[in-house]
């Protein structure tokens, strides 16, 4: 096991993406979901139709869900409910649904400074797919993560800004670099696709924080394809990593071939074993933003574990106890 920070030696064994949240900011910060009226080449045509076989489109657009269309108000309506819940201060706006890259340059510009205009708001997270970024898109992002676009200079003239720079991060879904398996799923892109944009981040957007996702049991892929698949992420040198399992949502491509017995799904010991082994070959400085995908929304409907978020978590960290490793034991280079 190689020297770990003193931080890591402790339990959770890795490095919450809370913890960065403090550390930048002082306090908690709270992810507001937004739908900012994308779609994807995946289901447009451009590349294929359908979308992800995962994917339900409804389930994951919350703007359809809630009825919100504006940027602002979508903010507001999220703000609220966690300053009533927890008494929260501080928000980032995340653009969770479908490909927030998918446009026009100007359109960007537009919902980014609408969410970064919130006076509450520290940061902007943008998901998105590889195959949708480039040079140009990429340097406006720079303008954000950097502090030079004129929404954040305004606030910091009015002293509204918490920070001299906002939190900036744009994610990824590399979900597996097995092209084999990406086809089956309709993803529609390549991991050389995955490389590529990573690398252009690095060039364009260097004070972007770059997040990488993964997903561990899709069809036909067995645990030593997932560690294959952990092995590479840790080599693109991510900021942070969200490491989800696998799940059936009610209404999708893959809810349909589940029930026809197509595939199987990882049990909880699989994947409380990849998850500990995600963790170890990640650098310690690497943020760990989510270790398990959803599991109580009525529309999921395999795999049942019937254990909260929290108690996964928990096995997580017990399993990295049993093997006396933490987060960058056994990273590569």
């Amino acid at each position: 096991m190689q020297t770990a920070t003193p931080e890591l030696t402790r339990e959770p064994y890795y490095k919450p993406f809370s913890r960065l949240m403090k550390e930048l900011f002082g306090e908690p910060v709270y992810k507001v979901t937004l739908d900012a009226g994308f779609t994807c080449p995946n289901i447009d045509g451009t590349k294929a139709t359908g979308g992800c076989t995962f994917c339900d489109n409804v389930s994951f657009s919350p703007a359809l869900r809630n009825g919100s269309t504006g940027i602002a108000a979508q903010l507001e309506k999220g703000a609220r409910f966690y300053r009533e819940k927890f008494g929260a201060r501080r928000f980032l706006a995340y653009f969770q649904a479908f490909t927030n890259t998918y446009a026009p340059i100007e359109k960007l510009r537009a919902m980014w400074d609408a969410a970064l205009a919130h006076p509450d708001v520290c940061g902007i997270s943008v998901g998105t797919r590889p195959d949708c970024v480039d040079a140009a898109k990429l340097q406006l992002l720079q303008t954000y993560a950097d502090g030079s676009a004129a929404v954040w200079q305004q606030r910091l003239a009015a002293g509204t800004a918490p920070t001299k720079l906002p939190y900036v991060c744009i994610e990824y879904g590399m979900q597996t670099m097995h092209d084999a398996t990406a086809e089956r799923v309709n993803r529609a892109h390549t991991h050389a696709e995955t490389v590529t944009a990573v690398e252009l981040t690095r060039r364009h957007a260097p004070a972007a924080h770059l997040c990488l996702h993964l997903i561990a049991g899709l069809p036909g892929e067995t645990p030593a394809m997932v560690r294959q698949s952990i092995a590479e992420c840790a080599r693109l040198r991510p900021d942070s990593i969200k490491f989800h399992h696998a799940y059936v949502y009610e209404n999708t491509v893959m809810a349909a071939q589940f029930r026809a017995g197509e595939f199987t799904m990882f049990d909880l010991d699989t994947h409380v074993g990849l998850a500990a082994d995600c963790i170890e070959a990640m650098a310690p400085g690497v943020c760990v933003e989510r270790l398990v995908g959803e599991l109580t929304d009525p529309g999921v409907i395999a795999p049942l574990w019937g254990k909260s978020k929290l108690q996964i978590y928990r096995l997580i960290s017990d399993e990295l106890r049993r093997r006396g490793t933490c987060q960058g034991a056994r990273r590569q280079g």
